[in-house]
């Protein structure tokens, strides 16, 4: 396995104790998202969708096989599901699994979809879709008002943290979908792609433009602006470019490729 502090953002062990000792989290939550919910969801699983076998799309079964030898991990269950939008994302916490779009599967080229599949293998190994599910049923209690509310500001202020937590955790996936698939353009337009929901306009973004955005994201800085922009779950896609851009070029990000390499043999 390569070491992981090649992929993990600086922040984000830090900011995963912060979230472990937040005393809203209980086992009552996950246990019983895990005995209703979880449980719920599997027989659509295998009724509305088709699962990812090595004679059912064969692409992205190797591809996932081959992530889950890097990672030394059991290789998760993958369901493709119709839908007119493009989406793969991990779920579930007994045994965790990957849900990806069939559009998706049919409008993007197979080093992006290594980008994506390496993402959330990357995000169930690391326990990210863990904690993933615990910030939602978590805030979910709250906001149904299942227990004793706390404050509006106790609320946001909840909200601002673990969301946080989540959009640094999504840098460190990004580094490394980016290593397993070792392109920085499929990496980048895999980003774009999702945006906009179109591979053909995503191939045709002027680049430079769009990573200026982010010049202009972090000018607002007025009350409304900065908690518009602390509320984000997922960080905003100009910097998500600029984050993969900078990993390819530094040595944390050199080192894994050479030890992936490595790996190889």
């Amino acid at each position: 396995m390569i070491d992981k502090k090649l992929f993990i953002h600086p922040l984000e062990e830090s900011l995963l104790e912060e979230l472990k000792n937040n005393t809203y989290f209980s086992e009552e939550i996950i246990d019983n998202y895990k005995n209703y919910d979880e449980k719920m969801r599997r027989p659509d699983l295998f009724g509305k969708t088709v699962r990812v076998t090595m004679k059912q799309f064969p692409t992205v079964y190797k591809n996932a096989c081959e992530v889950a030898d890097i990672l030394e991990m059991e290789l998760p269950e993958i369901f493709v599901y119709e839908d007119f939008y493009y989406g793969v994302e991990s779920k579930g916490v007994s045994k965790p699994w990957i849900e990806i779009s069939a559009k998706t599967i049919f409008d993007f080229n197979e080093n992006e979809l290594r980008f994506l599949i390496a993402r959330e293998m990357f995000n169930i190994h690391m326990g990210h879709t863990y904690y993933d599910v615990l910030i939602d049923e978590t805030l979910g209690v709250i906001q149904n008002g299942l227990r004793v509310m706390p404050t509006d500001v106790i609320v946001q202020s909840l909200k601002y943290s673990m969301y946080k937590w989540r959009r640094i955790s999504n840098y460190s996936a990004d580094c490394f979908g980016y290593v397993i698939c070792n392109d920085v353009r499929a990496s980048i337009y895999c980003i774009l792609k999702m945006i906009l929901n179109n591979h053909e306009l995503a191939n045709n973004i002027c680049l430079l433009d769009y990573i200026k955005q982010a010049e202009t994201i972090n000018e607002m800085n007025s009350p409304v602006e900065s908690s518009t922009k602390l509320d984000e779950q997922m960080p905003y896609g100009p910097f998500r470019v600029k984050n993969i851009i900078a990993y390819a070029s530094s040595n944390r990000g050199q080192q894994a490729l050479k030890e992936l390499d490595n790996e190889k043999g």
